[in-house]
């Protein structure tokens, strides 16, 4: 989910549970997980540092805790510096910073149900783990959550009557989404990965034949259409790619991708994520495809 949405939530939540005091703490600690979009200036020259990027690192349990910790810390020292009231932190007391992890932790839960997941044991792991209810980024969220956002600072309504709406509106729309998810549970059983659409009625379905990957269109109450087979190997094979997998630029295209291909030409093993290349999935938009040269130096 995007950040307007993630501190529209934070908010309303510290609001219902009567702690209103705590509603910027609550904020920061949610919105402060996404600022990881910065630490792409870093890692894309070192693909090393892979986990260094948007939905990494810092959606992890750890990384939430490391973050919060970090903005915490920020806080005391703008109050320090006489950018913030110090009366704001001292009617907070500890139970600020308790907030502000518990509105980092409140991120973490949000983007578990989206698609293409998040690295929760990070940096022990860069598995990625998902509930695959909710496609990626939602523009829809996004737009409602700043509609709701003029409509109280303009004074259309008080703030909390749109906290109401805006609850309203954003359970609707997961409701909608978790009965779609259930709903096509039975015929998608067999699959691998299932993968939501923004149609709440379509999936991507992916299987694992051994030698070749399948994708399919599913759609409720219409079933499975537009199957295509994409070979796992063309030119090469499992063996003579294992001894590339260890490379940093390998690793940060396994974790950008959903399945991965490899090609042989001339000189040229090309990896790639069919599906993102294709355009039939958009998101994560960088880190498609990795050639390498024959010859290339690789870790033993």
């Amino acid at each position: 989910m995007d950040s307007l949405t993630h501190g529209l939530v934070a908010a309303i939540l510290a609001y219902i549970l009567g702690f209103p005091q705590l509603i910027p703490f609550a904020v920061i600690g949610v919105v402060i997980i996404d600022t990881d979009v910065l630490f792409s200036l870093i890692s894309d020259r070192h693909p090393s540092l892979y986990l260094f990027v948007h939905g990494g690192i810092a959606h992890s349990l750890a990384g939430a805790v490391v973050m919060s910790v970090l903005a915490y810390a920020g806080i005391s020292l703008a109050t320090l510096a006489g950018v913030i009231d110090p009366a704001i932190l001292v009617r907070a007391g500890p139970a600020g910073f308790a907030a502000v992890l518990a509105g980092a932790f409140l991120h973490i839960a949000m983007d578990l149900p989206a698609t293409p997941g998040i690295p929760l044991l990070a940096p022990k792991s860069d598995k990625k783990y998902a509930l695959f209810i909710l496609p990626g980024p939602s523009i829809f969220l996004m737009a409602v959550s700043l509609f709701f956002l003029f409509w109280m600072a303009l004074g259309v309504v008080n703030v909390a009557q749109g906290m109401v709406a805006y609850a309203a509106i954003l359970v609707a729309f997961l409701l909608v989404r978790f009965v779609a998810f259930l709903v096509s549970r039975p015929a998608l059983r067999g699959t691998m990965r299932a993968i939501p659409q923004v149609n709440p009625l379509r999936w991507l379905a992916i299987s694992d034949s051994g030698d070749a990957w399948t994708a399919q269109d599913y759609r409720i109450g219409l079933g499975m259409t537009d199957t295509v087979i994409m070979p796992k190997f063309r030119n090469t094979s499992a063996e003579e790619v294992a001894q590339y997998l260890a490379m940093p630029e390998v690793k940060r295209l396994m974790y950008q991708s959903y399945i991965v291909t490899a090609e042989q030409e001339g000189n040229n093993l090309i990896l790639s994520d069919p599906l993102r290349e294709s355009g039939r999935l958009f998101y994560p938009p960088h880190f498609k495809k990795v050639t390498i040269q024959a010859g290339t130096p690789h870790p033993e």
